[in-house]
C-alpha cells in the first residue's frame, strides 16, 4: 500500500509561499538545494538555544509535544497544561518581532491540535524582547496571547491544508512563480539562468519581471522603450545590447570624490540571539574581526583584528582600529551601511572612544555605488555583490582556495572562535584563526584591486 506523505507545519508554510516548492520539498527531501548553507545552519543553532532557553520560563511543560491527525503533523514547542485539562499552545520563536508567518505557524498547531483532541485555552507567541540587555536576561522573552488574532487563520487552515495534500497527492505542479521566489531554494530551478535574462533586471518587482516573460521577452536586450526602467536597469539593457561592458563618463568624478590616503575596511560580525556581553541585545551584532588594507604612496599596509578568548571584542578592536584608520584619508567600505553601523555601535558602547571612532564614521566611503550608479557588465547577472565584481572585473584574483570563502561561513567560524565552551583544541583554534584572518584580507584586498581597475576604467593615472 502507497504511504501518502503528511503535511507538517514547515511544510505547510512552504505551501502557502509556493506548491511547487511544497511539493520538491516532500518528494525531493535529499535535494542539493536543501542542504543548509553555513548562515541557516547559524540561524538553526540559535534557534536552538532559544528554544531551550524558554523552557526553563515555562517549567511545567511539555516540550516538542507532537500532535497528529491521519494527514497533518506538528511538533508544539511549549504544551503548557492548565486547570481543567486544557492547555496553552506556546510558540517560540528567535525572532524580535512577531511576523505573520509565526502567526500562521501557530493557527496550523492550533488546528491539528482541535483535530487530535487536544484543547487548547490560549494560543501564545514567545519571542525576544529587543530592549532586554545582557547580563540582566530576565525579560529576554515576550509572552503574547495571539489567540484572537489567529482566529481567521485557523478558520482557514482546513482548506488550504486540503489543497496543499491535493498537491503533495499530485504531479509537479506547472509554473507558479511568486513574489516569494526570491528566498526559495529552488530558484534556480524556475528561473532562467541565461545572464541576458528578464529575471537578471536589477532590482525589479516580481511582477514585472513575470510580466515581461509572458509578453514574450525573455531578455534583456529585448525589452522594449516603453516599458519604464531606471538608470540601473537601462545600463543593463545597453550593456545586453552590447555583450560587453558599459563604463558611464560620470565614474571619473565619483572617484575623485575620494581623499588619499584611502583605507580599505571590512568588519566580521557575529549576532548572537541571546546576548552574550554588556549592554547588548538580541541578535545585536558584535564586531569581532577587521581588515584594513592602508595606502603607502604605491602600495598599502595591512592591519588586522582578530577576537582571541571568549570575552567581550569590542573594546580592544575599536583601539587597533583607531590606530590602523588614523589620518585624514577617506575610509573605503563596500556597501557601507554596514561598517557604518558597526562604528556607530561600538561608539555607543564605548563612549570614551566615540569622538575617535565618528571622526572614521564621518570619513567613510564606498565602493559599492561606484559599480552600481556608473557601470555593468553582463557577467555580473544582475547583482553587484563582492564576490561577482571581483572575478569578473579582476579574474587575477579571487576567493579560491580559501577554506572560508563567504561571510556565513566566516560567522559561523568567528561564533566558535568566541564560544565559551572550550571545546576546540589549541590546533583547531590556530587553524581557524588562520582561516578567517585570511579570509577577511582577502575582502579588503579585493576591494584595492576593484578599486584599481575602476580607476584603469575611468583613465585615472596610477597611485603612487
Amino acid at each position: 500500500m502507497t504511504v501518502r506523505p503528511r503535511l507538517t507545519k514547515t511544510h505547510f508554510q512552504s505551501g502557502l509561499a509556493c506548491p511547487k516548492r511544497l511539493w520538491w520539498e516532500v518528494h525531493e527531501p535529499d535535494a542539493p538545494e536543501l542542504v543548509p548553507d553555513a548562515q541557516t545552519r547559524w540561524m538553526l543553532r540559535q534557534g536552538q538555544e532559544v528554544t531551550v532557553a524558554a523552557r526553563s520560563r515555562v517549567p511545567t511543560a511539555s516540550y516538542e509535544q507532537p500532535l497528529e491527525t491521519d494527514r497533518l503533523y506538528a511538533r508544539v514547542d511549549l504544551l503548557e497544561p492548565r486547570a481543567g485539562g486544557t492547555h496553552n499552545l506556546i510558540e517560540v520563536k528567535g525572532s524580535n518581532e512577531p511576523k505573520e508567518e509565526h502567526l500562521w505557524d501557530i493557527a496550523f498547531q492550533r488546528h491539528v491540535a482541535a483535530e487530535a483532541g487536544v484543547e487548547i485555552h490560549a494560543a501564545q507567541l514567545m519571542y525576544l524582547n529587543r530592549t532586554c540587555q545582557h547580563p540582566d536576561l530576565g525579560s529576554l522573552f515576550i509572552r503574547d496571547d495571539v489567540s484572537d488574532r489567529i482566529a481567521p487563520m485557523v478558520s482557514q487552515v482546513p482548506g488550504l491544508a486540503k489543497q496543499l495534500l491535493a498537491v503533495l497527492d499530485g504531479p509537479l505542479p506547472g509554473d507558479v512563480r511568486n513574489a516569494n521566489c526570491g528566498g526559495c531554494p529552488f530558484y534556480d530551478r524556475c528561473w532562467p539562468q541565461d545572464r541576458f535574462a528578464v529575471n537578471r533586471l536589477y532590482r525589479m518587482r516580481w511582477d514585472r519581471k513575470l510580466d515581461l516573460e509572458r509578453s514574450g521577452v525573455s531578455r534583456i536586450a529585448d525589452v522594449p522603450d516603453t516599458v519604464k526602467l531606471n538608470a540601473i536597469q537601462r545600463r543593463q539593457r545597453a550593456a545586453a545590447v552590447q555583450e560587453a561592458l558599459v563604463v558611464e563618463d560620470t565614474l571619473t568624478g565619483a572617484l575623485g570624490e575620494w581623499v588619499p590616503p584611502l583605507v580599505y575596511l571590512d568588519f566580521e560580525t557575529v549576532a548572537f540571539a541571546i546576548p552574550r556581553f554588556a549592554g547588548m541585545t538580541p541578535w545585536a551584532r558584535v564586531p569581532a574581526q577587521f581588515s584594513a588594507h592602508r595606502q603607502e604612496g604605491a602600495g598599502h599596509t595591512h592591519h588586522a583584528f582578530l577576537a582571541d578568548g571568549n570575552g567581550d571584542p569590542r573594546r580592544p578592536l575599536a583601539e587597533a582600529l583607531i590606530a590602523a584608520c588614523q589620518g585624514p584619508g577617506s575610509v573605503v567600505t563596500f556597501h557601507s551601511a554596514f561598517e557604518k553601523g558597526c562604528l556607530r555601535d561600538l561608539a555607543a558602547a564605548m563612549p570614551d572612544l566615540d569622538a575617535a571612532l565618528m571622526d572614521i564614521h564621518a570619513r567613510v566611503v564606498d565602493l559599492e555605488p561606484m559599480l552600481t550608479h556608473h557601470l555593468y557588465h553582463p557577467d555580473f547577472r544582475g547583482s553587484f555583490s563582492l564576490k561577482v565584481v571581483l572575478p569578473t572585473l579582476c579574474p587575477e584574483t579571487s576567493y579560491a582556495g580559501l577554506t572560508i570563502a563567504d561571510g556565513g561561513a566566516a560567522q559561523l567560524a568567528l561564533a566558535r572562535l568566541i564560544d565559551p565552551d572550550g571545546s576546540l583544541s589549541p590546533t583547531e583554534r590556530g587553524s581557524l584563526r588562520a582561516d578567517l584572518l585570511a579570509y577577511c584580507e582577502r575582502d579588503t584586498w579585493a576591494m584595492v584591486v576593484v578599486h584599481r581597475r575602476l580607476r584603469e576604467l575611468a583613465g585615472i593615472p596610477a597611485e603612487g
